[in-house]
């Protein structure tokens, strides 16, 4: 008689799998840890800095007859509410970092964010400088 073993893979002592836990990865621990959360939370500091010089440079291109053009942010620059929005969710995503266990994935698409907005700052900052030659 043959039999076959089958390999079990990230199961817990209960011979469970872990919730939220793919087949074959592994847990971010101690140093690797700290060093996703610590550049997760660098990248979150950026977004906030570069939200805050984006809603500014915005208003700056539309003083010079520039045009949003995203609508919703359209509509809540018309209300004078962009950068508190942007600020608050900015601070729920912080606050999610800080109460997490530490993500490759997070850091990757925190970072990601991060610049792309670079990227629209440093577009609207052409952008005046082109309005104002």
């Amino acid at each position: 008689m043959t039999g076959t073993v089958t390999p079990r893979l990230d199961t817990s002592p209960l011979g469970t799998t872990q919730a939220g836990e793919r087949a074959g990865g592994s847990r971010l621990t101690g140093r690797d840890a700290v060093r996703v959360r610590t550049v997760t939370l660098i990248a979150v500091a950026a977004l906030v800095v570069l939200n805050g010089a984006d809603v500014v440079t915005t208003h700056l291109v539309m003083a010079h007859r520039g045009v949003e053009a995203n609508p919703l942010s359209s509509f809540l620059l018309g209300s004078a509410s962009l950068l508190w929005v942007k600020l608050a969710l900015l601070f729920l995503l912080g606050a999610k970092v800080l109460n997490s266990r530490p993500r490759l994935g997070v850091m990757a698409a925190t970072c990601f964010a991060a610049g792309i907005y670079a990227t629209a700052v440093l577009s609207n900052i052409l952008v005046l400088h082109l309005a104002l030659s």
